[in-house]
């Protein structure tokens, strides 16, 4: 037998086995492969579909931040310097990723991080309170994270309220330098417009906080926002309308405002709607699509809460009995700035419209118009924004029972 018929006839062997010089053997088609972290996971599609649209297209050119806190949040979170923002992070991605695939288990885990995340928040804030340490851009941006959880899941009739209010107070007392190129002007931008909300929907005192100390020192404006200006007036208006007795069905209610008073605020709102308009048309229709179209996501914004403003002003007339003509404009533009803010833009950015919203619900003259504001409502009550939906279809039950 020749050496090629001898190899021809040997037995067939099992694949090599590469045998390492420190004695581990590394087997074929067995090499471990690490499971990608459920947690990076999770906290990325936070961050992707939900965080991603803190800023709206066009806010920096108004609140003149450098950084968006979306930049900022995942190296803050993970710096090894605040265990309780690290855990808020992880809870409000869960609570997210829940309330998009409906998956109670999700749910009970981000509970669970949620309390974890309080109890340690809670230390660092006695800590402060005792030894004077001082109030950083972790601790805000935690109370934050916690108002955007209960704007999910809403674990309590007011802990949403609270932890908003309470990022805001840290404002007055945190150092200008934790301000980091702007990250706390965009924060308080947000705050701003969650406080307006909860004016609308609770009508307390508790959304009291130093605004002049906060923009002058704090973030060390020089000259004011529009939107921050606009805010102040609404804030004001917001006030003398719930201090309003209600209305009946046989009263109107009793306006706060004097004419003096009426005519300085319709003053200041037309100034700043002047000086929107001056780098170019804020809004306009398109009668041919039958459309209104917006310059970008944040001027959609700002335009709502001119209109929001003007209903406020309508609503505090003295001598209020029915809606002036323009303010019937105002209704349906909010309804417009809704939609195109919300073809465009998710989460973050589109749960800032909800103080506007709540005002068409309340008070638009057709019923249409309300209801498609409820729609709204109920869209997000059936996705990420349930504890807000919650806290708005109240506000209406209230109102329906009190004039009924």
């Amino acid at each position: 037998m020749n050496e090629r018929a001898r190899r021809g006839q040997k037995r067939k062997k099992k694949p090599n086995v590469k045998q390492a010089a420190f004695g581990f053997v590394v087997r074929p088609y067995q090499t471990h492969i690490s499971r990608i972290s459920q947690q990076a996971v999770v906290t990325q599609a936070f961050y992707n579909r939900f965080l991603l649209y803190f800023t709206s297209e066009g806010d920096g050119k108004d609140i003149r931040n450098r950084a968006s806190w979306l930049h900022r949040l995942p190296q803050l979170s993970v710096d090894g310097t605040n265990d309780a923002l690290a855990l808020a992070v992880q809870a409000t991605a869960f609570s997210y990723c829940a309330s998009e695939t409906h998956d109670p288990a999700l749910h009970r885990h981000a509970r669970d991080l949620y309390g974890q995340a309080i109890r340690q928040h809670g230390r660092l804030l006695a800590r402060v309170k005792v030894a004077a340490y001082a109030v950083t851009l972790h601790m805000i941006s935690t109370s934050v994270l916690f108002s955007i959880f209960e704007a999910m899941q809403a674990t309590s009739a007011q802990a949403y309220c609270v932890h908003i209010v309470g990022a805001a107070k840290m404002f007055e007392v945190t150092d200008p330098r934790q301000c980091a190129e702007g990250v706390l002007c965009q924060l308080f931008f947000h705050l701003r417009t969650q406080m307006a909300f909860m004016q609308l929907t609770s009508g307390d005192q508790r959304t009291k906080v130093d605004v002049r100390k906060i923009l002058h020192d704090t973030l060390d404006y020089e000259e004011l926002p529009i939107f921050q200006r606009l805010t102040t007036q609404f804030t004001l208006l917001a006030e003398a309308y719930s201090a309003m007795a209600p209305a009946t069905e046989e009263d109107s209610p009793e306006s706060q405002l004097t004419l003096k008073e009426h005519m300085a605020f319709n003053t200041e709102i037309d100034a700043l709607w002047t000086e929107c308009n001056e780098s170019g048309e804020a809004t306009w229709y398109d009668e041919a699509a039958q459309r209104r179209y917006f310059r970008d996501a944040f001027t959609a914004l700002l335009v709502s809460y001119f209109s929001a403003a003007y209903i406020l002003l309508a609503l505090t007339s003295p001598g209020f009995d029915s809606p002036c003509p323009d303010a019937l404009d105002h209704y349906q533009r909010i309804l417009e700035a809704a939609e195109y803010m919300q073809t465009r833009q998710i989460g973050c950015a589109y749960m800032r419209i909800a103080a506007p919203l709540l005002l068409v619900a309340l008070h638009a003259p057709h019923m249409e118009q309300r209801n498609a504001a409820v729609t709204n409502f109920e869209a997000w009550e059936k996705s990420t924004m349930r504890g807000m939906s919650e806290l708005a279809r109240q506000t209406c039950e209230i109102a329906q029972r009190v004039v009924g």
